[in-house]
């Protein structure tokens, strides 16, 4: 059985709760019994589980210093994507409503030694007012400094002609929408390896 990033940070923080109940409960029973009881058989097991948990964790990339911008006209959307970034640790997610926008953060965050990038992802909408996904993404193709940025197009519509342009601009990958939290997860994860 395979788990999702997500319900493998919610099972070691059960474990880890339910660990210190038992502890709790062990140290009450020993002090009263003064011999071992059945709460150390517990704790092997919780034990265990852990270990096999960390053993997946440690497959796992550590998004949490990684500085994504999420591009979206549409604000629900946004708060969805963020929503789900964050619940999966990424802790530095900024957004913006229009490719404009976008342009502006990137030079906002910009790095003066341009050794650095200032985003890590950006993840963009296709179809948006003043500058479309792929005009935000042929920009960034042609700055020097912006040029490495993986770039994920997500999109109500992804046709033939799109791709297409998307993919000679560059684009590192694309997911269309609706999508599922562990398909934008699995995309990133691609990307970013």
């Amino acid at each position: 059985m395979e788990l999702s990033r997500k319900e493998i940070f919610e099972l070691q923080a059960s474990i880890e709760f339910r660990q210190k109940e038992v502890k709790i409960i062990h140290e009450a029973e020993s002090e009263k019994k003064k011999e071992s009881c059945e709460c150390e058989e517990i704790l092997r097991t919780l034990a265990s589980a852990l270990n096999r948990l960390a053993d997946e964790r440690d497959k796992l990339i550590d998004y949490s210093n990684y500085h994504v911008l999420l591009v979206d006209d549409n604000s629900m959307v946004r708060e969805v994507m963020s929503h789900m970034l964050m619940d999966n640790g990424f802790f530095h997610v900024d957004e913006a409503d229009d490719g404009h926008n976008a342009i502006v953060k990137m030079k906002e965050k910009e790095i003066p030694d341009g050794k650095q990038i200032p985003y890590d992802l950006v993840l963009c909408d296709l179809n948006m007012p003043m500058i479309s996904g792929l005009d935000l993404l042929s920009l960034t193709r042609e700055n020097s400094k912006f040029s490495t940025i993986p770039f994920i197009m997500v999109t109500g519509i992804m046709d033939k002609k799109n791709l297409l342009e998307a993919i000679k601009l560059g684009v590192s990958g694309y997911l269309t929408k609706p999508f599922k939290e562990e398909d934008l997860l699995a995309k990133i994860d691609n990307v970013l390896r």
